[in-house]
């Protein structure tokens, strides 16, 4: 028995080694392309130059398999219709390779990587494959991309809320010099960069189809879902209705966009403290499990083997969702 657990003990150390190699491994990679992507700019490059990083590599392999998933896919309407929440992380310069529902077939391969790696952890711990546990490895895998795109999500709509008083800065000055909603428009996606770049993109193709103004930046808090967005969706479609001097109302939005973000930095200094001790009691119990099942690895399975332990996890979990959820809400400001 004892050899049993110390064979069960170094196989788990091991797989945490090597995921803990893989994962310092991707973060590096990661890093260096974050990198590259900065020095590009001054860079000069070879047209004949065949190099490609690892990660790039194995994500174009990655993408190619789920391209080909997506084909498969959309017979499915409810895979398409699925998919279709999934299309505001397209950029513009992915709309013509990558779409929505290429997101869905990366959780479908994601969340069978997962299940894969769990058989194999069972199998070397010489235990019976369970298939709840499969399932729930599977589910896991599978909303695990969704995790990393709101992450991600959230760092673009911060990106674009920060930018967007310059953006408006921009255009009001095109009105001011007498160019149109085009041309000012034009200016805010040249001289602009990054998300906030990315989405008056797609605003100017809107335009180029005919949409009216007011209904392309209705589209635009759509994607993004900004109060500020909004307003200025809301004064497009009331200047739309009822008539007025466009460079007025720029004036208008851009001292109120000002005034919001200037008084919510202020709100936000205030409560860092609060949100940065938030977090840490968030991470901390991850921390607590994690450092316990790595020195005794059956500690959780009363957990997992009896009904008051199954029904006590599930108490935990609506428990720890709560505090999560009221605290979120006290220190949340909205201005």
């Amino acid at each position: 028995m004892n050899q049993t657990l110390l064979y069960m003990l170094i196989t788990q150390l091991i797989l945490i080694t090597i995921g803990s190699i893989i994962i310092v491994f991707v973060i590096r990679q990661i890093y260096v392309i974050k990198l590259e992507k900065r020095f590009e700019p001054f860079c000069l490059k070879s047209d004949n130059d065949p190099e490609i990083s690892a990660l790039d590599w194995l994500l174009k392999i990655i993408w190619k398999v789920a391209h080909k998933m997506s084909n498969l896919f959309k017979k499915s309407i409810f895979l398409t219709n699925y998919g279709k929440k999934y299309d505001r992380f397209v950029t513009f310069e992915q709309n013509e390779f990558k779409s929505g529902l290429d997101y869905i077939s990366v959780k479908f391969l994601i969340a069978i990587f997962f299940v894969i790696l769990n058989v194999i952890t069972i199998s070397l711990q010489h235990n019976k494959i369970n298939i709840i546990s499969c399932l729930i490895t599977f589910l896991v895998g599978f909303f695990l991309l969704d995790l990393f795109l709101m992450i991600s999500f959230k760092k673009k709509r911060k990106r674009i809320e920060d930018d967007l008083l310059k953006a408006i800065i921009i255009m009001n000055n095109c009105f001011k010099t007498g160019r149109n909603i085009m041309q000012a428009i034009n200016a805010v996606k040249t001289e602009l960069d990054g998300p906030i770049a990315d989405e008056f993109k797609k605003i100017y193709l809107d335009i180029t189809y005919g949409l009216s103004l007011d209904v392309v930046f209705s589209r635009f808090y759509e994607r993004v879902k900004l109060e500020d967005a909004k307003y200025i969706a809301s004064s497009l479609t009331l200047l739309n209705k009822t008539g007025g001097n466009i460079v007025r109302v720029f004036a208008m939005i851009e001292k109120s966009v000002f005034d919001k973000k200037k008084l919510r930095n202020e709100l936000n200094s205030l409560t860092a403290a609060s949100v940065f001790v938030f977090r840490i009691l968030i991470f901390l119990p991850f921390i607590f499990v994690l450092v316990i099942y790595i020195l005794n690895p059956l500690y959780f399975n009363p957990l997992f083997t009896s009904i008051l332990g199954i029904i006590s996890l599930i108490l935990i979990v609506l428990l720890f969702s709560l505090y999560v959820f009221v605290v979120k809400r006290v220190l949340k400001v909205k201005v």
